[in-house]
């Protein structure tokens, strides 16, 4: 069976005042569940407004940036953690096997990527995004597909949230994503999503990478499943997909 990994932000599971979204975390561990009869799926989790937050209280109390960077990866974990636990008492009397800690590592993921059906992840170091955590993860767990949920429906040539005219990328190439970068330009929604680390990570692992709007996690969970079928036409339609 192959592996999916999945990039959740906390801006997807989180209110804008900060409060957690159950409506939408509830969805989520529905498609998690759903989506275990198609592959093992290894979940990377942001940090979200609760990661913000810690990291102005750190600055406002002095700390410096490694030290902020980890109250963010400390609170990644915590957000992991939580939806892991959740999904545990949302799966007890089945078979589906979910690793019962956080990673702390990518070689602690590597040793029991093969024995879980699905495994929760947060940040690894300091200066890593999480979407740079998910690159890695899915290169040393040989996954074909990255998918990583967003607040827009995939990657669009200006912010759709200001302009009506926004153009979405239906495929891009990851080459040019990259050359944006060196530029010091970037396609909306890009710069919160990756950085040109990840970036080159994507490109040497020749993952596949659908970005979707995971506000709407049935929709998502369909695009997942129509990239496993090589139904490449649905998943540009609600997606961009990023290739190699």
């Amino acid at each position: 069976m192959e592996t999916i990994v999945l990039k959740l932000g906390g801006s997807v599971l989180f209110e804008p005042g900060g409060e957690l979204n159950s409506d939408i975390v509830s969805k989520w561990l529905s498609v998690l569940v759903d989506l275990t009869q198609h592959a093992k799926i290894i979940v990377v989790v942001g940090g979200g407004r609760p990661a913000r937050k810690y990291i102005s209280w750190g600055r406002n109390l002095h700390l410096n940036e490694y030290e902020c960077d980890e109250l963010g990866i400390q609170v990644s974990r915590l957000n992991a953690y939580l939806l892991l636990a959740a999904l545990k008492h949302r799966v007890s009397n089945t078979q589906i096997r979910i690793y019962g800690s956080i990673p702390k590592s990518p070689i602690e993921v590597y040793e029991i990527k093969d024995d879980y059906d699905v495994i929760f992840v947060g940040g690894f170091i300091p200066g890593q995004s999480t979407v740079g955590v998910a690159a890695e993860v899915a290169e040393l767990s040989g996954a074909r597909v990255l998918a990583i949920g967003t607040d827009v429906n995939g990657i669009f040539d200006k912010d759709p949230k200001i302009y009506s005219d926004a153009k979405k990328f239906d495929l891009i190439m990851v080459d040019e994503l990259i050359n944006a970068f060196l530029r010091g330009s970037e396609f909306a929604g890009t710069y919160t999503l990756f950085d040109i680390q990840s970036l080159k990570l994507i490109k040497r692992s020749k993952l596949s990478v659908l970005v979707f709007n995971a506000n709407n996690p049935e929709i998502a969970k369909n695009v997942i499943l129509a990239f496993l079928r090589g139904n490449i036409e649905h998943v540009v339609k609600y997606a961009s997909m990023i290739v190699v």
